[in-house]
């Protein structure tokens, strides 16, 4: 209790005049059945050691429906449960107390009727003795009970908030109180959790996570969409359950979801109508007009809002703003910087173009000259562009470029330095790098090849004038260039002599030349040399410095590591430097399109199909834009196959031919033979034989002047795909004794060069070649060893390939087998695959059962009921159900001894 608020003497008439209104008492009543979420569920239900619980979120975030959830299952158990629905009428200490004491009545039957009686007849008293006798009345209630009171942000009237933080501090054990709000409520909440009696729900809480998407949108379309356009929408939305259900009644969203969901991209006119009914009309109007003019920024921080509004009150806006979860979250642990729910700022900004009394232009020139300031050139930048203004002063242009390629904000950085007056004077030779550079890096090699050129001759000219970092960094950037055409040789011959100018002087030069000379060791497979250059290149003292060339680092040396068949390295080197760059430049910058398409086919592997759409579906416009040869055919290879998994195969060819398409425009021959194997691959899989052939055809085409151990690169890369591919067609046609020659010459050579990777996955395929062709001895020792390294790096898709073409072999007698635990993990029958195929690499545990699931299936594996289970757990026998229904349909099962059945394949591959 507040003392410097004392409680006010109780009015004589406390609950005379109107009625109270008996549908406050009761949950509002929701359409059709609600998606249950048992992982909240079961949160709440530690309440019942707690005094308090809050489910603190902005609007249309599932509060109120996960409340009447849980009141729904505590009533069905016989708790006693009261609701309370609050709005703008209750904001009173008098009017509220009635509808407080009202709701408790009814769950207590021990009550002194001399209380009552007090009560109703309204005698006059003190408030402090009317809640003290009420916590009397309350003490020695023999069972719990438990007060729901929903819409508690309508609340602002202190004398309320003093009243139930007394009624907290002095609660019984019977008594337990969850709240519900937008924003938190005026209690001691700090010191409640400090005691462990606080139950605290948030919006990070409340937001649907993939399997609750993918549940909602089953039930709620039909046809459903698939995993992939799921986590669009999911990561659009970012789990915010009123835009997941307005778009899900998007026309045509269930058939055909790409342009409803580019459309909700721009902000539907629903989304708008809501968010503008629920969240902005309620709002002061100087609340409103901060969110307007403040929403052209991507990131803002108090001194930059007060920069950008003309105002000075940006901190007090921002604690109000963040208090009142108004979409807005903190993107570093000290609360300083900030950032609005996309689909809100998308909303601000489409009012803001119809307002005209507002210059945007003017917002954004306040916005670049304040990051001028700050000498954040790349944010700088953007807002120049968009105002229509030079950045900052002369002598800018250089840091503001350098800032920009440093992020990898390739888009701005071409958008920007195409607006400067074109000009070769040596000054500004720097500058025309850069562009070269982005080109580079945006595919438009011709055009980045004329730049270099001409600045080749000005260097002719004017050598005496430059900088040596300056000439190092005009090869490196031609070396890039011819890197990323496929030309390797070429690239090769200009920066190998590099690595002995380093360091030159420039850290960011010294990067590029390392990486790019590391990047076409890789291609060229030679992955320790690779790796090795990486040993000349200095760490930045600080993460964000130098940031593309941080992030192009890693992604070689993860490649490095992946093609080596170490994909536990691999995947901690690429996971840590996509969270550090995209806590920087967001989720469709192109260090993510760099780094995700290989932690995808990580995932891919590991049987994680969730994973897969959880880096990908959100970044596919940036991996189109932006990512280099292998990253953009990992990204399409591995949404293939799982398309494929899912018995989509026509999606499938669709995304290997959206694939190729870019390939063919940006003339990758390297990736565009392997991406005509991986169709073939789909079209066998499909008994298409006639389709492959035709495939095929074009492949052998591609391939002609090449050979399996050329020593090109791409060429030989090129023959490799071909003929994999044509031992492919020749094993689905019955002619397993041709591929069994060309398997084990591809074998040898990706040995030779360290590529065990592709040299597992040969093995087995060689294997399934020569037990088809009658020779399962010689197969039992070519997969030996492939089943050992696949089992030791946990590669489940490759078991599992080998598991359905090698069967006769895997089911041999364990004491036949020349290392039963390595071949036990492949000899899994077909009838399983569809359960182990969402195996995770931590623990054994498959990715689509949650924690709890998996130690419910344990338990009815040791013959536990329903009932046992919730003890055991505990949780309610109806929470049980809801676990195990959930478990039946990812199980792909309809009972217990199906799941059974599935779970021992699974402890298998444990």
């Amino acid at each position: 209790m507040n003392r410097s608020h004392p409680m006010r003497p109780l009015p004589m008439h406390l609950t005379q005049g109107l009625p109270l209104i008996l549908t406050k008492f009761a949950p509002p009543r929701s359409p059709g059945d609600l998606l249950q979420r048992p992982r909240l569920l079961e949160q709440l239900d530690t309440v019942a050691q707690r005094r308090l619980a809050v489910i603190c979120a902005g609007a249309g975030f599932g509060k109120t429906t996960l409340l009447a959830q849980w009141q729904q299952h505590l009533s069905a158990h016989g708790s006693r449960v009261a609701w309370l629905s609050l709005d703008e009428d209750d904001d009173s200490l008098w009017p509220f107390l009635p509808y407080l004491l009202q709701a408790l009545r009814p769950l207590h039957d021990g009550w002194d009727p001399d209380f009552w009686h007090r009560v109703d007849a309204q005698t006059p008293t003190s408030l402090q003795l009317l809640l003290a006798e009420l916590i009397n009345q309350l003490h020695d209630c023999p069972h719990d009970l438990y007060l729901i009171i929903d819409d508690f942000h309508v609340i602002s009237d202190r004398g309320i908030h003093d009243a139930l933080g007394y009624l907290l501090a002095h609660a019984p054990p019977s008594l337990h109180l969850v709240i519900g709000s937008r924003h938190r409520p005026r209690l001691a909440l700090s010191r409640l959790q400090a005691q462990d009696q606080l139950v605290d729900i948030g919006d990070a809480a409340l937001r649907f996570n993939v399997e609750e998407a993918r549940r909602y949108l089953h039930d709620t379309l039909s046809p459903p969409p698939g995993g992939h356009d799921t986590q669009r929408l999911l990561s659009l939305t970012e789990g915010w359950i009123a835009g997941m259900k307005i778009a899900s009644l998007s026309p045509g969203l269930g058939g055909h979801p790409g342009p409803p969901l580019h459309q909700l991209q721009g902000g539907t006119r629903a989304i708008s109508r809501y968010l503008t009914e629920v969240v902005f009309d309620p709002l002061p109007a100087e609340v409103f007009d901060f969110l307007l003019h403040t929403s052209i920024l991507r990131r803002f921080n108090a001194d930059l809002c007060n920069a950008v509004t003309g105002r000075d009150d940006g901190e007090a806006m921002l604690e109000w703003i963040e208090q009142h979860n108004l979409f807005i979250s903190a993107l570093d642990e000290q609360g300083v910087w900030f950032r609005y729910h996309p689909l809100l700022r998308e909303t601000l900004i489409q009012r803001l173009r119809r307002d005209r009394g507002l210059d945007i232009k003017q917002l954004n020139e306040r916005a670049s000259q304040w990051f001028v300031e700050q000498r954040l050139w790349a944010e700088a930048v953007r807002h120049a562009l968009a105002a229509g203004k030079p950045v900052g002063g002369n002598g800018q242009d250089g840091a503001s470029a350098r800032s920009l390629a440093e992020e990898g904000d390739i888009d701005t950085l071409v958008r920007w330095m195409q607006t400067l007056p074109v000009s070769l004077d040596p000054s500004r030779m720097d500058l025309q790098l850069n562009l070269a550079w982005a080109l580079a890096h945006y595919f438009r090699f011709d055009e980045s090849r004329q730049l270099l050129d001409s600045l080749d001759a000005l260097v002719a000219d004017h050598r005496d004038h430059l900088h040596r970092s300056t000439r190092i960094k005009l090869q490196v950037v031609r070396a890039i260039c011819e890197a990323f055409a496929e030309n390797i040789p070429e690239s090769l011959a200009i920066v190998e002599p590099l690595l002995q100018e380093v360091p030159c002087g420039d850290v960011w030069v010294d990067g590029l030349v390392c990486n790019i000379l590391s990047y076409d060791y890789l291609v060229d497979q030679r992955y320790a040399e690779a790796l090795a250059v990486q040993r000349h290149m200095p760490s930045p003292e600080d993460p964000l410095h130098n940031l593309f060339v941080t992030v192009y680092r890693n992604f070689i040396m993860a490649e490095a590591h992946l093609c080596q068949g170490e994909l536990d390295e691999a995947s901690q080197q690429a996971r840590q430097a996509l969270l550090q760059a995209e806590r920087h430049t967001g989720p469709h910058s192109s260090s993510g399109a760099t780094l995700a398409p290989l932690l995808a086919e990580i995932a891919s592997e590991r049987g994680e199909d969730g994973q897969v759409d959880l880096l990908l579906a959100d970044r596919l416009e940036a991996i189109d834009r932006y990512s280099p040869p292998d990253a953009l055919r990992r990204c399409y290879v591995s949404l293939a196959r799982k398309a494929l998994r899912e018995g989509t195969p026509q999606q499938a060819e669709h995304l290997l031919e959206h694939a190729q398409h870019l390939a063919t425009l940006r003339q990758w021959p390297r990736v565009m033979a392997l991406l005509l194997a991986e169709q073939i691959r789909v079209r066998l899989q499909r008994d298409d034989l006639t389709g492959a052939s035709q495939l095929q055809q074009q492949l052998e085409h591609l391939a002609s002047q090449a050979s399996i151990d050329d020593p090109h690169p791409v060429q030989r890369a090129i023959a490799q795909h071909a003929t994999l591919s044509r031992c492919r067609v020749w094993m689905a046609t019955g002619q397993p004794d041709l591929a069994v020659e060309w398997l084990a010459r591809l074998v040898s050579e990706q040995e030779r060069r360290h590529d065990r990777l592709a040299a597992i996955r040969l093995r087995l395929l060689l294997a399934s070649a020569q037990r088809q062709s009658g020779h399962p001895e010689q197969a039992e020792i070519t997969a030996h060893p492939a089943l050992q390294l696949a089992r030791h790096q946990q590669l489940r898709r490759s078991l599992l390939d080998a598991g359905q073409t090698l069967q006769p072999q895997l089911e041999q007698p364990q004491d036949a087998l020349p290392s039963p635990n390595h071949v036990k993990a492949a000899a899994v029958p077909h009838r399983e695959t569809i359960a182990i195929e969402a195996m995770s690499p931590a623990d054994g545990s498959p990715l689509g059962l949650s924690e709890r699931e998996s130690q419910a299936l344990d338990l009815i594996a040791e013959g536990q009921s329903n009932k046992e289970i919730a003890r055991s757990l505990n949780i309610s026998p109806e929470t049980v159900k809801w676990h195990l229904k959930n478990i039946y349909g990812k199980l792909n099962v309809s009972n217990r001894t199906q799941a059974m059945s599935r779970w021992r394949g699974l402890r298998w591959l444990r």
